[in-house]
Protein backbone atom coordinates (compact mmCIF):
# COMPACT_ATOMS: atom_id res chain seq x y z
CA UNK A 1 0.00 0.00 0.00
CA UNK A 2 1.18 3.71 -0.87
CA UNK A 3 1.17 6.09 1.80
CA UNK A 4 -0.06 9.84 0.60
CA UNK A 5 0.85 12.66 2.92
CA UNK A 6 -1.46 15.54 3.26
CA UNK A 7 0.85 18.38 3.20
CA UNK A 8 -2.44 21.09 1.49
CA UNK A 9 -1.85 23.17 4.34
CA UNK A 10 1.85 24.02 4.29
CA UNK A 11 2.51 27.83 3.63
CA UNK A 12 6.03 29.33 3.05
CA UNK A 13 6.44 30.70 6.06
CA UNK A 14 6.12 27.97 8.61
CA UNK A 15 5.22 27.77 12.16
CA UNK A 16 6.39 25.21 14.59
CA UNK A 17 3.28 23.02 12.99
CA UNK A 18 4.77 23.19 9.38
CA UNK A 19 8.02 22.30 10.42
CA UNK A 20 7.17 19.51 12.37
CA UNK A 21 4.58 18.68 9.03
CA UNK A 22 8.07 19.23 6.75
CA UNK A 23 10.09 16.67 8.74
CA UNK A 24 7.22 14.35 9.22
CA UNK A 25 7.01 14.19 5.31
CA UNK A 26 10.49 14.06 4.36
CA UNK A 27 10.70 10.46 6.90
CA UNK A 28 7.72 9.17 5.36
CA UNK A 29 8.95 9.88 1.62
CA UNK A 30 12.43 8.24 2.70
CA UNK A 31 11.03 5.23 4.08
CA UNK A 32 7.78 4.37 2.02
CA UNK A 33 6.08 4.71 -0.97
CA UNK A 34 5.09 8.21 -1.14
CA UNK A 35 2.87 10.39 -2.42
CA UNK A 36 2.22 13.79 -1.38
CA UNK A 37 -0.62 16.80 -1.89
CA UNK A 38 0.88 20.58 -1.85
CA UNK A 39 0.37 23.86 -2.67
CA UNK A 40 2.22 25.13 -5.40
CA UNK A 41 5.02 26.97 -3.12
CA UNK A 42 5.81 23.41 -1.63
CA UNK A 43 9.70 22.62 -2.39
CA UNK A 44 10.24 18.97 -1.03
CA UNK A 45 11.79 16.05 -2.54
CA UNK A 46 8.53 13.77 -2.17
CA UNK A 47 6.88 13.39 -5.54
CA UNK A 48 3.59 15.54 -5.93
CA UNK A 49 0.01 13.42 -6.46
CA UNK A 50 -2.25 16.61 -6.61
CA UNK A 51 -1.35 20.53 -6.43
CA UNK A 52 -3.56 22.39 -3.86
CA UNK A 53 -4.64 25.46 -4.14
CA UNK A 54 -2.21 28.48 -2.29
CA UNK A 55 -5.22 30.75 -0.74
CA UNK A 56 -5.85 27.36 1.71
CA UNK A 57 -2.55 27.49 3.92
CA UNK A 58 -1.60 28.14 6.88
CA UNK A 59 -1.63 32.07 6.86
CA UNK A 60 -3.46 32.77 4.14
CA UNK A 61 -6.04 34.69 5.89
CA UNK A 62 -9.32 34.16 7.74
CA UNK A 63 -11.16 32.11 5.36
CA UNK A 64 -8.47 30.59 4.46
CA UNK A 65 -9.89 27.62 7.08
CA UNK A 66 -13.36 27.58 4.94
CA UNK A 67 -11.62 27.45 1.44
CA UNK A 68 -9.69 24.36 3.16
CA UNK A 69 -12.60 22.07 4.05
CA UNK A 70 -14.40 23.76 1.42
CA UNK A 71 -11.86 22.12 -0.99
CA UNK A 72 -10.83 18.86 1.02
CA UNK A 73 -14.77 18.02 0.59
CA UNK A 74 -14.89 18.16 -2.74
CA UNK A 75 -11.34 15.91 -3.24
CA UNK A 76 -11.58 12.34 -4.17
CA UNK A 77 -11.68 9.58 -1.60
CA UNK A 78 -8.23 7.31 -1.65
CA UNK A 79 -9.25 3.29 -2.11
CA UNK A 80 -5.35 2.11 -2.57
CA UNK A 81 -4.01 4.78 -0.35
CA UNK A 82 -3.35 5.12 3.78
CA UNK A 83 -3.68 9.15 3.82
CA UNK A 84 -1.41 10.91 6.87
CA UNK A 85 -1.99 14.37 7.70
CA UNK A 86 0.75 15.59 10.27
CA UNK A 87 -1.86 17.98 11.19
CA UNK A 88 -5.25 17.97 12.03
CA UNK A 89 -6.44 19.17 8.68
CA UNK A 90 -7.26 16.26 7.16
CA UNK A 91 -10.37 14.79 4.19
CA UNK A 92 -13.61 14.86 5.55
CA UNK A 93 -15.10 11.57 4.97
CA UNK A 94 -11.74 9.70 4.71
CA UNK A 95 -11.81 6.18 6.20
CA UNK A 96 -8.17 5.27 5.55
CA UNK A 97 -6.50 8.42 7.22
CA UNK A 98 -4.34 9.39 10.02
CA UNK A 99 -4.66 12.28 11.60
CA UNK A 100 -2.58 14.50 14.03
CA UNK A 101 -3.95 16.35 16.32
CA UNK A 102 -0.71 18.17 18.44
CA UNK A 103 -3.07 20.09 21.19
CA UNK A 104 -6.42 20.88 22.57
CA UNK A 105 -5.62 24.38 23.21
CA UNK A 106 -8.62 26.04 20.63
CA UNK A 107 -11.16 23.87 23.02
CA UNK A 108 -9.35 25.38 26.32
CA UNK A 109 -9.38 29.08 24.92
CA UNK A 110 -12.39 29.58 22.63
CA UNK A 111 -12.27 32.92 22.12
CA UNK A 112 -9.11 32.60 20.93
CA UNK A 113 -9.36 30.11 17.52
CA UNK A 114 -13.00 30.74 17.29
CA UNK A 115 -12.74 28.78 14.28
CA UNK A 116 -10.81 26.14 15.06
CA UNK A 117 -12.73 25.72 18.07
CA UNK A 118 -15.78 24.91 16.01
CA UNK A 119 -14.04 22.71 14.45
CA UNK A 120 -12.69 20.74 17.09
CA UNK A 121 -15.65 20.65 18.59
CA UNK A 122 -18.19 19.81 16.01
CA UNK A 123 -16.24 18.49 13.10
CA UNK A 124 -12.90 16.83 14.54
CA UNK A 125 -15.20 14.45 16.62
CA UNK A 126 -16.92 12.82 13.60
CA UNK A 127 -12.99 12.43 11.63
CA UNK A 128 -12.56 10.55 14.56
CA UNK A 129 -15.08 8.20 14.29
CA UNK A 130 -13.93 7.22 11.21
CA UNK A 131 -9.93 7.57 11.02
CA UNK A 132 -7.81 4.89 11.38
CA UNK A 133 -5.33 6.02 14.58
CA UNK A 134 -4.63 9.71 15.28
CA UNK A 135 -0.58 10.55 15.99
CA UNK A 136 0.12 12.76 18.97
CA UNK A 137 3.38 15.24 19.70
CA UNK A 138 3.15 13.98 23.51
CA UNK A 139 1.86 11.82 26.32
CA UNK A 140 0.40 14.93 27.57
CA UNK A 141 -1.71 15.50 24.84
CA UNK A 142 -2.59 11.62 24.26
CA UNK A 143 -4.00 11.42 27.78
CA UNK A 144 -6.16 14.81 26.11
CA UNK A 145 -7.34 13.35 23.67
CA UNK A 146 -8.38 10.07 25.24
CA UNK A 147 -10.14 12.43 28.35
CA UNK A 148 -11.95 14.69 25.81
CA UNK A 149 -12.92 12.81 22.87
CA UNK A 150 -12.56 8.86 24.24
CA UNK A 151 -10.73 8.41 21.37
CA UNK A 152 -8.96 4.49 22.02
CA UNK A 153 -5.28 5.21 24.07
CA UNK A 154 -4.25 2.05 22.12
CA UNK A 155 -4.90 3.92 18.61
CA UNK A 156 -3.12 7.33 19.77
CA UNK A 157 0.76 7.13 19.05
CA UNK A 158 3.27 9.69 19.88
CA UNK A 159 5.36 10.99 17.66
CA UNK A 160 7.47 13.97 19.28
CA UNK A 161 9.09 17.15 17.72
CA UNK A 162 12.82 17.86 17.24
CA UNK A 163 15.13 20.14 17.00
CA UNK A 164 17.74 20.75 13.99
CA UNK A 165 20.89 20.79 16.21
CA UNK A 166 22.75 22.14 12.72
CA UNK A 167 20.71 24.86 13.16
CA UNK A 168 20.17 25.77 16.48
CA UNK A 169 23.88 25.77 18.39
CA UNK A 170 25.52 27.63 20.68
CA UNK A 171 27.63 30.62 19.50
CA UNK A 172 30.78 29.95 18.35
CA UNK A 173 32.60 32.47 20.90
CA UNK A 174 31.17 32.16 23.85
CA UNK A 175 30.50 35.93 25.42
CA UNK A 176 28.70 37.57 28.30
CA UNK A 177 24.76 37.16 27.61
CA UNK A 178 23.04 40.63 26.98
CA UNK A 179 20.58 41.71 29.64
CA UNK A 180 17.30 40.92 27.84
CA UNK A 181 14.89 38.32 28.36
CA UNK A 182 13.60 36.71 25.47
CA UNK A 183 9.75 35.44 24.54
CA UNK A 184 9.06 34.47 21.29
CA UNK A 185 5.36 33.64 19.38
CA UNK A 186 3.57 34.66 21.42
CA UNK A 187 0.53 35.89 19.42
CA UNK A 188 -2.61 34.41 21.66
CA UNK A 189 -3.24 34.99 25.22
CA UNK A 190 -2.34 31.85 26.39
CA UNK A 191 1.20 32.07 25.42
CA UNK A 192 0.50 34.22 28.57
CA UNK A 193 2.91 37.47 27.87
CA UNK A 194 0.91 39.89 30.67
CA UNK A 195 1.97 37.71 33.78
CA UNK A 196 5.65 38.61 33.13
CA UNK A 197 4.58 42.46 32.20
CA UNK A 198 2.94 41.84 35.84
CA UNK A 199 6.09 41.03 37.56
CA UNK A 200 7.83 44.22 35.77
CA UNK A 201 8.93 45.28 39.31
CA UNK A 202 10.70 42.12 40.24
CA UNK A 203 13.19 42.20 36.87
CA UNK A 204 13.17 45.65 34.87
CA UNK A 205 16.23 46.68 37.21
CA UNK A 206 18.24 44.01 35.48
CA UNK A 207 16.83 43.24 32.71
CA UNK A 208 14.78 43.94 29.46
CA UNK A 209 12.26 42.28 27.68
CA UNK A 210 12.01 41.31 24.15
CA UNK A 211 9.15 39.87 22.81
CA UNK A 212 9.75 38.38 19.00
CA UNK A 213 6.87 37.08 16.97
CA UNK A 214 4.33 38.99 18.54
CA UNK A 215 1.46 39.90 16.25
CA UNK A 216 -2.28 40.85 16.00
CA UNK A 217 -4.96 41.70 18.74
CA UNK A 218 -2.64 40.22 21.52
CA UNK A 219 0.15 42.43 20.68
CA UNK A 220 -1.90 45.94 20.65
CA UNK A 221 -3.53 45.10 23.96
CA UNK A 222 0.10 44.00 25.35
CA UNK A 223 1.32 47.10 23.77
CA UNK A 224 -1.15 49.18 26.06
CA UNK A 225 -0.33 47.17 28.97
CA UNK A 226 3.54 48.47 28.30
CA UNK A 227 2.02 52.23 28.07
CA UNK A 228 -0.11 51.72 30.82
CA UNK A 229 2.80 50.24 33.04
CA UNK A 230 5.31 52.87 31.94
CA UNK A 231 7.63 50.06 30.50
CA UNK A 232 8.28 51.07 27.21
CA UNK A 233 12.15 51.52 27.67
CA UNK A 234 12.18 48.10 28.93
CA UNK A 235 10.15 46.51 26.61
CA UNK A 236 10.73 46.11 22.44
CA UNK A 237 8.34 44.15 20.22
CA UNK A 238 9.48 42.47 17.34
CA UNK A 239 7.59 41.60 14.06
CA UNK A 240 8.23 38.26 12.55
CA UNK A 241 11.96 37.05 12.62
CA UNK A 242 13.74 34.50 10.30
CA UNK A 243 15.44 31.91 11.56
CA UNK A 244 18.96 33.19 11.75
CA UNK A 245 17.83 36.34 13.72
CA UNK A 246 16.05 33.82 16.04
CA UNK A 247 19.28 31.70 16.72
CA UNK A 248 20.95 35.17 17.28
CA UNK A 249 18.12 36.50 20.05
CA UNK A 250 18.37 32.37 21.81
CA UNK A 251 22.49 32.56 21.84
CA UNK A 252 22.29 36.43 23.21
CA UNK A 253 19.52 36.36 26.07
CA UNK A 254 19.79 36.22 29.51
CA UNK A 255 17.08 34.08 29.87
CA UNK A 256 14.48 32.21 27.50
CA UNK A 257 10.88 32.80 29.16
CA UNK A 258 8.51 30.37 28.29
CA UNK A 259 5.16 30.99 31.06
CA UNK A 260 2.58 29.18 28.66
CA UNK A 261 -1.13 28.54 30.64
CA UNK A 262 -1.53 25.29 28.24
CA UNK A 263 0.85 23.79 25.82
CA UNK A 264 0.84 20.37 23.94
CA UNK A 265 4.33 20.20 23.55
CA UNK A 266 6.60 23.28 23.09
CA UNK A 267 9.41 23.75 20.58
CA UNK A 268 10.58 27.14 21.29
CA UNK A 269 12.26 25.93 25.06
CA UNK A 270 13.95 23.03 23.24
CA UNK A 271 15.56 25.53 20.86
CA UNK A 272 16.79 28.01 23.24
CA UNK A 273 18.11 25.33 25.38
CA UNK A 274 20.10 24.06 22.26
CA UNK A 275 22.22 27.65 21.69
CA UNK A 276 22.59 27.49 25.17
CA UNK A 277 20.52 29.99 26.73
CA UNK A 278 18.43 29.88 30.13
CA UNK A 279 15.27 28.57 30.30
CA UNK A 280 12.41 29.74 32.73
CA UNK A 281 8.96 27.71 31.98
CA UNK A 282 6.03 27.62 33.54
CA UNK A 283 5.37 24.60 35.64
CA UNK A 284 2.73 22.52 33.16
CA UNK A 285 2.19 18.91 32.31
CA UNK A 286 3.88 19.35 28.76
CA UNK A 287 6.76 21.59 29.62
CA UNK A 288 7.61 18.64 32.46
CA UNK A 289 7.65 15.86 30.30
CA UNK A 290 9.90 17.72 27.34
CA UNK A 291 11.82 19.77 29.26
CA UNK A 292 12.27 17.74 32.32
CA UNK A 293 15.34 19.18 34.98
CA UNK A 294 16.92 21.34 31.94
CA UNK A 295 14.61 24.20 33.03
CA UNK A 296 13.48 26.55 35.86
CA UNK A 297 10.12 26.45 36.72
CA UNK A 298 7.14 28.59 37.98
CA UNK A 299 4.13 28.66 39.30
CA UNK A 300 1.74 30.86 37.44
CA UNK A 301 -0.14 33.09 39.43
CA UNK A 302 3.01 33.34 42.63
CA UNK A 303 4.57 35.91 42.55
CA UNK A 304 7.35 34.22 45.22
CA UNK A 305 8.37 31.58 42.24
CA UNK A 306 9.10 34.42 39.91
CA UNK A 307 11.01 36.11 41.96
CA UNK A 308 12.81 33.16 42.74
CA UNK A 309 13.09 32.00 39.32
CA UNK A 310 14.45 36.00 37.81
CA UNK A 311 16.85 36.08 41.30
CA UNK A 312 18.38 32.55 39.64
CA UNK A 313 19.54 34.87 37.03
CA UNK A 314 22.74 35.87 39.18
CA UNK A 315 23.65 32.88 39.93
CA UNK A 316 25.88 30.26 38.10
CA UNK A 317 23.18 27.87 35.67
CA UNK A 318 22.19 24.78 37.20
CA UNK A 319 23.70 21.00 36.27
CA UNK A 320 21.61 19.59 34.24
CA UNK A 321 20.48 15.43 34.98
CA UNK A 322 19.02 14.80 31.85
CA UNK A 323 19.34 17.06 28.85
CA UNK A 324 16.24 16.60 26.71
CA UNK A 325 18.04 17.90 23.51
CA UNK A 326 19.39 14.25 23.55
CA UNK A 327 15.88 12.79 23.61
CA UNK A 328 13.90 15.03 21.22
CA UNK A 329 16.20 14.83 17.50
CA UNK A 330 14.27 15.29 14.35
CA UNK A 331 16.27 11.20 13.79
CA UNK A 332 14.30 10.16 16.81
CA UNK A 333 10.95 11.32 15.14
CA UNK A 334 11.80 10.17 12.54
CA UNK A 335 12.21 6.19 13.60
CA UNK A 336 9.00 6.73 15.81
CA UNK A 337 7.10 7.91 13.27
CA UNK A 338 8.12 5.21 10.63
CA UNK A 339 7.35 2.77 13.96
CA UNK A 340 3.68 4.11 14.02
CA UNK A 341 3.30 3.53 10.54
CA UNK A 342 3.82 -0.02 10.54
CA UNK A 343 1.98 -0.41 13.93
CA UNK A 344 -1.26 1.17 11.94
CA UNK A 345 -0.92 -0.45 8.63
CA UNK A 346 2.23 -2.87 7.72
CA UNK A 347 1.46 -3.50 4.22
CA UNK A 348 3.04 -0.20 4.01
CA UNK A 349 5.48 -0.75 0.96
CA UNK A 350 9.46 -0.08 2.33
CA UNK A 351 11.47 1.13 -0.27
CA UNK A 352 15.22 1.64 -0.36
CA UNK A 353 17.30 4.79 -0.66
Amino acid sequence: MKLLVNLSMLGSRPTGLGVYAGHCAQAADAAFDTEVVAPPSYSGAAHVATRSPQNIVLGAGRMAPVRRWIWARRRTRSTDRLVYSPTHHGFAGERNQILTIHDLIALRYPQQHPMQHLFFRHLLPRELQRCRAVFTVSETTRADIHAHYGYPLANIHVVPNGVDREVFVRAEVETPRDDFMLMVGAGYPHKNVDEVLERAALWQARHTLVVASCRGAYRQHLEQVVRDRGLEARVRFLDYIDQAELVRLYQRCAAFVYPSRWEGFGIPPLEALACGARVIASDIPAHREVLGTAATYVTLGDEASWEAAFAGLALPPPAVQDSPLERFTWRHSAATLVAAFEAVEPSLRRVAR
